[in-house]
């Protein structure tokens, strides 16, 4: 995580009054910091490994537990630009999403390759939209920011009820 994401983030849990609610966050590892602590209710971590801040490694038992629609809002940042296949990845967001509940997803548009463990490409605000939409979601918002190496954007989505996108889990996300 950078500076910049961590700025996004907090704009979006003051913007969209997310206090109190069941929070996953898809890609969590602690990598120079987390978005842990701007969340008061319950959170979840849920990673391809495990580390600090991951509660559930993404493919074990207890993933296979997950219950769906239990979360209220999903989050993943930094994350998506090392997920290979973004139609699983979008899928379980959408499983793990209560309908009505809200996905938060930041991303770079630019900036350098970084690999850890894996990196597959920056985005632009219509690629995030289009990935949101094929899931199921409404995009409710999309910002791009002007933050050097990154410029990140941070595109809001949310699960319609009767969504019945993502009906199992899958494995093979990042």
């Amino acid at each position: 995580m950078h500076h910049n994401a961590m700025n996004l983030m907090v704009d979006f849990v003051q913007k969209y009054d997310v206090a109190g609610l069941v929070v996953a966050d898809m890609g969590s590892l602690d990598v120079n910091g987390t978005f842990k602590q701007l969340f008061a209710g319950e959170y979840v971590g849920f990673d391809i490994r495990s580390g600090k801040n991951v509660d559930v490694i993404i493919g074990s038992e207890a993933w296979n537990a997950s219950v769906p629609g239990y979360f209220d809002l999903v989050i993943s940042g930094n994350t998506l630009e090392h997920v290979e296949i973004v139609s699983e990845f979008m899928a379980n967001c959408n499983m793990l999403l209560k309908p009505g509940g809200l996905i938060c997803i930041i991303a770079p548009s630019s900036g350098p390759v970084h690999e850890f463990p894996s990196w597959y490409r920056n985005y632009s605000v219509e690629d995030i939209e289009g990935h949101l939409r094929d899931a199921g979601f409404s995009v409710v918002e999309s910002i791009i920011t002007k933050s050097h190496p990154f410029n990140d954007i941070r595109c809001v989505g949310k699960k319609e009820p009767g969504c019945l996108k993502g009906s199992q889990f899958l494995d093979g996300l990042f």
